[in-house]
């Protein structure tokens, strides 16, 4: 069975499970701790996602993302695919930091839906909420410095119907009638981020949206 080393909130790990899940491949996940990262000691990259394929370990989402396809899912990839799975690296993805840890306070609040219970003891939990709140709004302040992100509510928005209007562009899904390669790389970046507000935001925002969301989840959403 596959491993999936990963944090609940990676919106990186969690376009790898919306896949996984669409397939319907099992796996299993393991929770890292985000301080020290003891479970990646079997390997010198120390960011998630991992994956455990038998004895292969595979790192980086894109890399592990090929190769469950060309194994497992064996969805079409074309020129106008791997232009939108880029476009979901490199711009969609960087609205989520700035939104969820925009200061300590929200970030703190966040940290409380983000760590599930049962993942760390009590103590750990504490610590790693508190340090979390006090770390991830500086690493959302440099990633809007670095991509020049000014207003990112309004630049978030913008992004979903740039989605809405030409990736779907009047489709179900970006695959017609049903979901492909696509589909599962957008709405598992942006399921990271449900219960904290984003998801809500997207959905009230445009309900085009809201609607090829809601018609992914129970496919891509697994039970991870």
């Amino acid at each position: 069975m596959l491993t999936l080393y990963q944090f609940s909130s990676c919106p990186f790990c969690w376009k790898v499970k919306a896949l996984l899940n669409y397939i319907k491949e099992p796996y299993k996940t393991v929770e890292v701790t985000p301080f020290g990262m003891p479970e990646l000691d079997f390997t010198e990259h120390k960011k998630v996602p991992v994956l455990k394929d038998s004895d292969q370990v595979i790192t980086e989402s894109a890399i592990i993302i090929e190769h469950i396809n060309n194994r497992y899912a064996h969805l079409l990839i074309n020129e106008d695919a791997k232009k939108w799975t880029a476009w979901v690296d490199n711009t969609l993805v960087h609205y989520l930091p700035p939104l969820i840890h925009p200061n300590f306070r929200t970030s703190f609040r966040n940290f409380a839906h983000i760590l599930q219970e049962g993942q760390f003891s009590w103590f750990k939990r504490k610590v790693v909420r508190l340090m979390g709140a006090f770390v991830m709004p500086r690493v959302a302040t440099k990633m809007k410095l670095k991509h020049h992100i000014e207003d990112v509510e309004k630049e978030f928005l913008s992004a979903i119907d740039h989605w809405i209007n030409n990736g779907l562009a009047g489709k179900t899904f970006f695959g017609n009638d049903k979901p492909d390669f696509v589909d599962c790389s957008v709405f598992g970046v942006l399921r990271s981020s449900d219960e904290l507000g984003v998801i809500e935001l997207a959905k009230s925002h445009n309900a085009d949206f809201a609607k090829w969301y809601n018609a992914c989840y129970p496919m891509m959403n697994g039970g991870n």
